[in-house]
């Protein structure tokens, strides 16, 4: 009995329709969080939403986030009219000490600080630094564990950008 619908034909098409209706099912998931500022006000993430945004995660003992830091800043300043960075200080510091660390290393882009509940998708990382391309509608689109340069993040952009003016 299958066979005959297989070599009708039918079950290829209902096997293809299956496949192309889970596929415009899934898609991609938009990231919704809060969390506290610097001077400790809460911001939202969806306050970015209209340009790109590359969210990373660091802390103030990681080296290769400490060295990745300049790369941010230029990114962030080469690319401010079509994406922001935003920075995660993932570590249990007093405030004062990560504010510090900011105007130490003349941090340009907004840092908030990690609270107590995932970021999900975002979370469990899978180390530091973590950096995030979310669309301009705030969707997770790609994720880079380990330090990245501004041309790594200039690239990224170009082609999700490609990808989405198509």
């Amino acid at each position: 009995m299958i066979l005959s619908y297989i070599k009708s034909g039918l079950f290829s098409s209902l096997l293809l329709g299956f496949l192309l209706f889970s596929g415009v099912a899934t898609g991609q998931e938009v990231v919704s969080f809060r969390l506290p500022d610097l001077q400790g006000r809460l911001q939202d993430i969806a306050q970015y939403r209209g340009k790109w945004l590359v969210v990373n995660f660091w802390a103030t003992w990681c080296g290769p986030c400490v060295a990745e830091i300049p790369e941010l800043n230029a990114f962030a300043v080469r690319r401010k009219q079509q994406a922001n960075v935003i920075g995660i200080a993932f570590e249990k510091t007093p405030v004062g000490e990560i504010r510090r660390f900011v105007e130490q290393f003349n941090i340009t882009y907004p840092i908030l600080v990690i609270g107590e509940e995932p970021l999900v998708p975002l979370e469990p990382l899978k180390g530091l630094p973590s950096t995030f391309l979310l669309s301009p509608r705030g969707e997770y689109l790609h994720a880079h564990v380990g330090p990245v340069t501004a041309e790594q993040l200039e690239r990224l952009l170009d082609q999700f950008a490609g990808d989405f003016s198509n």
